[in-house]
């Protein structure tokens, strides 16, 4: 336990023996230990070090041992004063890469005119995005024309979940597609559930996403992908992608609505719980709702633990009695 401070487990037995008895010398406590005269020796020399012993005024071939409220005191006293001197070179050190971060912010790969940035190189994207999450206030709308990744969900838990987290509103605009994708489903049940909106579209432009309604930032050539990204400031162009994500929003329908989850039914699961009343199988479903397998048991899992209901007979029960097969 107390290894970090420099003392091995051998020194602290050491160090009862001799608080048990003061009389015991280096062969006495080697023979209490069944330890080497030369390993007790090493042990006293750096409990010695430490304040854990000090040599008998008497016989200075003799150690006696300090109380331990007093060497403990001494040797945690010492540790933080290097605790503090550690806090004052990481604080010089902040402030240095804080001027570092300044001075560099315009790198070699970036290139500023005026009120808009080229961001070339893939990191530059990731970095100044990261930056913008961190900064972000009010909140985040995002247009995203294909379907993220299993990895791109799961990192995006991590970021939007902190944004979420501070209070920033996040709307994100998915492609139809992701109604059949089981982990854009998951993500958006995930997202929804902490204050977060999704809905889907046709015919989404290339991606961006907008910050406060001040910053955007979108892909310089959509095609090829490989020539990085533009940011802009400048309040009239904003505002024109502002709008067009807000027409683009109020035209789409919601992946996950965050209004009726708890009541109403979106048309997937109208439509699942319909099949399920009628006798079909799963697999049957499935086929006829263009769905997985894996989509369809977890869209009946959450009906079930919605309504409360112990069975798939429970649920067309209480699908029947809310008025869902109506």
């Amino acid at each position: 336990m107390f290894e970090p401070l420099g003392l091995t487990s051998t020194d602290l037995a050491v160090y009862r023996v001799m608080l048990a008895d003061p009389e015991l010398d280096v062969p006495g406590v080697a023979n209490e230990l069944e330890a080497s005269d030369a390993d007790v020796t090493r042990s006293m020399e750096n409990l010695e070090d430490k304040g854990f012993v000090r040599r008998s005024h008497a016989s200075p071939d003799k150690f006696r041992a300090q109380p331990p409220q007093v060497a403990f005191e001494r040797l945690l006293s010492e540790q933080e004063k290097e605790l503090h001197r550690s806090q004052e070179r990481l604080s010089a050190w902040r402030i240095e890469a804080s001027r570092l971060t300044h001075e560099l912010s315009r790198s070699s790969s970036t290139t500023s005119y005026g009120e808009f940035e080229r961001l070339v190189e893939m990191d530059d994207v990731v970095g100044r995005l990261r930056q913008l999450a961190r900064s972000v206030r009010v909140r985040v709308d995002s247009v995203l024309p294909s379907v993220p990744s299993r990895h791109a969900l799961g990192q995006a838990k991590v970021d939007d979940g902190e944004m979420l987290d501070r209070g920033v509103a996040i709307r994100a605009i998915y492609p139809s597609e992701a109604r059949q994708n089981d982990d854009a489903l998951e993500f958006a049940q995930w997202f929804t559930e902490r204050g977060g909106q999704v809905k889907t579209a046709i015919d989404l432009p290339p991606r961006f996403v907008i910050y406060d309604g001040d910053v955007a930032l979108f892909r310089s050539d959509p095609p090829h992908g490989g020539h990085g990204s533009i940011l802009i400031n400048t309040p009239g162009a904003v505002m024109i992608l502002q709008a067009y994500f807000d027409l683009l929003w109020h035209t789409g329908e919601y992946l996950i609505d965050p209004a009726t989850e708890g009541e109403c039914l979106r048309a997937e699961e109208r439509e699942l719980l319909r099949l399920l009343a009628h006798g079909y199988k799963d697999e049957a479903i499935a086929r006829a709702m263009g769905i997985s397998i894996r989509t369809l048991r977890r869209m009946v899992n959450a009906l079930t633990s919605r309504t409360g209901a112990g069975s798939r007979f429970e649920l067309g029960v209480q699908a029947v009695k809310r008025g869902w097969l109506d």
